[in-house]
């Protein structure tokens, strides 16, 4: 039993060339692909060991939207995971920020221009050490190059939580990009008609931050707060999560904790391997993942 995971579903655009973008003519192939050996098409096959494969879509995105009708088109489902801040407070979160930049520069310009900003604003406690340590594996199994990946793992894993938002807004600024949050992510609108074609809408916690490096409180606040809204959006449960980032390093037994008290069925994580029976029966919160684009 296969897991496969997707972010960004368009086609290349010259104003953003570092993007990591799946083609949309190569996800076509690849549900056709998919087909001939069986994708989930009901919500039974999600939640219980079985040979189907499952399609998942994280941090709703505007591409998802197309992608659900192909899928509704071929009678087939996906999980679809959200956060969902965008929608208290209109604004791209920061990994997405951080994706934006890379995306229009690439890392060895991105982080010229960080390192820059730090000078100026003289940030010499920015990067925390021991986290830096902690979370050195981050982005191991990536393929970018290597200052787009140190760019993203400062961002993300180990820079300063209060200050790296402001620093992002100066970035995109310096960089001259202006996205919006209402043309880059899913409305509610969206997401409830996407559930109303029978795809499953999971949380991907509220604000897309690094569990790992909250609290218990605030991984509590966190995934109930986007539980929820989703709930409220949708007028299903929300039983199916997934951890932002994904891989074992950014969760913690707090967040399995939070998971159960909270009455989700699965979790997904990002672990290239194949859905075992036992994987069901003793770590559904820890369903390992493959990324879409180990399969072009």
């Amino acid at each position: 039993m296969k897991s496969i995971m997707y972010h960004y579903i368009r086609n290349f655009n010259k104003k953003f060339p570092y993007y990591n973008n799946l083609e949309i003519n190569t996800f076509k192939k690849q549900i056709k692909k998919f087909s001939e050996i069986g994708i989930a098409d009901n919500k039974n096959e999600i939640y219980s060991y079985n040979s189907k494969i499952i399609l998942t879509f994280d941090d709703a995105l505007k591409d998802h939207l197309w992608a659900a009708e192909e899928l509704n088109k071929n009678q087939l489902i996906g999980l679809f995971f959200v956060p969902t801040l965008p929608f208290k407070n209109n604004d791209i979160l920061d990994v997405h920020k951080t994706h934006l930049i890379v995306g229009k520069v690439g890392g060895i310009i991105a982080l010229k221009e960080l390192k820059k900003y730090l000078h100026k604003k003289n940030l010499t406690n920015f990067f925390n050490t021991d986290e830096k340590i902690k979370y050195k594996m981050a982005y191991s199994q990536n393929n970018d190059q290597k200052d787009k990946r140190e760019f993203k793992k400062i961002m993300n894993y180990y820079g300063n939580i209060k200050i790296k938002h402001n620093i992002l807004n100066h970035l995109l600024k310096v960089f001259n990009i202006n996205a919006k949050a209402k043309d880059y992510y899913l409305s509610k609108k969206e997401i409830k008609y996407m559930s109303e074609l029978g795809m499953i809408i999971g949380s991907h916690a509220e604000s897309h931050s690094l569990l790992s490096r909250l609290s218990f409180k605030n991984q509590l606040k966190e995934i109930r707060n986007s539980k929820n809204l989703l709930e409220k959006i949708t007028r299903k449960e929300c039983d199916t999560f997934c951890y932002p980032y994904g891989s074992k390093i950014s969760y913690n037994n707090d967040t399995l904790t939070v998971l159960k008290k909270l009455k989700f069925k699965i979790g997904y994580s990002v672990k290239p391997r194949d859905i075992s029976k036992n994987d069901y029966l003793n770590k559904p919160f820890e369903l390992p993942r493959y990324d879409c684009n180990l399969f072009l």
